[in-house]
């Protein structure tokens, strides 16, 4: 594990307090609605970041069923997954195109379905994106409309009321993760393959070239499978064989395709431009949401150790924040959740004053979180877009610096944020 001087060095020493010398730092998380105290100043609660200058907050595109993910191709153009299981093709005046043909058969209802795609990093030469969906079982036929859209949530009222053991012999659907190439004229794809059936959240390629894939384990009952893929961060190679180098290849009590375990659904995945490193953003329950720099083959706790809580009270797992052998988050929410959804760190020059901080879109925060770092350190933490009732599900940085912000309620949209011109004299 790499660390880095200064502050970096600080956090280093208390990661390593917390894996070798736990009784000394463990703290228990009592039962209730108090705020969780952090094991180091600056894990939690940040002060109010320095107020953002103006922006203007424009509607970019309208009347999409339930936009997911965002991708941005090397034309301008844009790549946009709509639940039902479509995807359609956005053009930089904000067009939509007609649905792309080729996808596969999906059984979506509520904000499951068709949800993230991102590029391959060779995409402007070979064409290649990579999308995860919950498949639709043999003998369920999909045509990804709206109609089957409604018609698959009737279904899925009747279906949670079955038993498990019914549940388990009829499977609403499968997730998968799959690669497929699209057209030159960006209106069908073809030479689909699935890559891998687990449970996904968001993806992105490392330096390497290696697609990485973060999975759910959201109950924190049992003891965890680690020979599953749940609840972990996957590294596949592009065609979704397991890298030689992934940290546990040969350890038989974990899967071959695990990079990092102890998540519990990594919503966010973003590479630090300063560092290099991959930071993720964990859903941990009812508060307790947490950013980790992530290392091959750490463990960071869940479902035994967490800054959150169950059903609005009650600890998690054992009852600890810390646990010898687990990393801990460099920041978290707590008792209120972020519920982050995605994250990005931004790069562009549209807004200079946001280069190089974090930002996260929120689900039940009802907010987008923008985060100033000092090193692996955040300093800073400001609410944007805080709009009572507005969920929000991605976003991502166009190539001219321009931010663009998926709002999930309460009308699905596509927002785009851009400087607010300088006053004239």
């Amino acid at each position: 594990m790499k660390f880095k001087k200064g502050i970096g060095a600080l956090l280093t020493g208390l990661v390593i307090a917390s894996t070798s010398s736990m009784p000394t730092v463990a703290q228990q998380v009592s039962e209730g609605t108090q705020a969780i105290p952090p094991l180091f100043a600056g894990q939690t609660r940040a002060p109010l970041a320095p107020k953002s200058a103006p922006f203007v907050v424009s509607e970019f595109v309208a009347g999409l069923n339930h936009p997911w993910a965002m991708a941005h191709m090397p034309n301008g153009k844009m790549i946009v997954t709509e639940v039902p299981g479509r995807l359609r093709i956005i053009t930089p005046d904000g067009k939509v195109s007609k649905p792309v043909s080729g996808m596969p058969a999906v059984r979506a209802w509520g904000s499951r379905g068709l949800n993230e795609i991102i590029l391959d990093p060779d995409f402007e030469n070979n064409r290649m994106i990579y999308f995860s969906y919950l498949a639709a079982p043999d003998g369920v036929k999909s045509d990804n409309s709206d109609a089957t859209y409604k018609k698959f949530a009737e279904e899925r009222q009747a279906w949670n009321k079955l038993s498990r053991e019914e549940q388990s012999a009829n499977p609403w659907g499968i997730w998968r993760v799959a690669s497929a190439k699209l057209s030159a004229d960006e209106k069908s794809i073809s030479d689909l393959k699935i890559l891998v059936e687990t449970i996904p959240s968001r993806m992105m390629f490392d330096d390497s070239g290696k697609l990485l894939i973060s999975t759910q384990r959201k109950s924190p009952m049992g003891e965890p499978n680690l020979k599953s893929t749940y609840g972990m961060i996957l590294r596949l190679n592009k065609d979704g064989s397991v890298p030689n180098d992934n940290p546990f290849v040969g350890n038989p009590d974990v899967n071959d395709m695990a990079y990092a375990i102890g998540l519990r659904n990594t919503m966010g995945l973003a590479k630090n431009p300063e560092t290099g490193e991959i930071w993720a953003g964990d859903m941990g329950g009812d508060g307790g949401d947490e950013i980790d720099v992530v290392c091959a083959g750490c463990d960071y706790g869940w479902p035994y150790v967490s800054y959150g809580r169950m059903g609005g009270t009650k600890p998690v797992g054992t009852g600890y924040t810390t646990k010898p052998g687990t990393v801990q988050p460099v920041y978290y929410w707590s008792p209120e959740p972020m519920a982050q959804s995605s994250m990005i760190f931004y790069t562009g020059e549209m807004f200079p004053q946001w280069k190089g901080n974090l930002l996260l879109t929120g689900l039940s925060s009802l907010h987008m979180a923008r985060l100033v770092l000092a090193g692996d350190h955040i300093i800073g933490e400001e609410r944007l877009l805080d709009e009572p009732g507005h969920r929000l599900r991605h976003v991502s940085e166009g190539p001219d610096g321009a931010l663009y912000v998926i709002q999930d309620m309460p009308n699905p949209k596509i927002l785009k944020l851009t400087a607010h011109p300088p006053a004239s004299n």
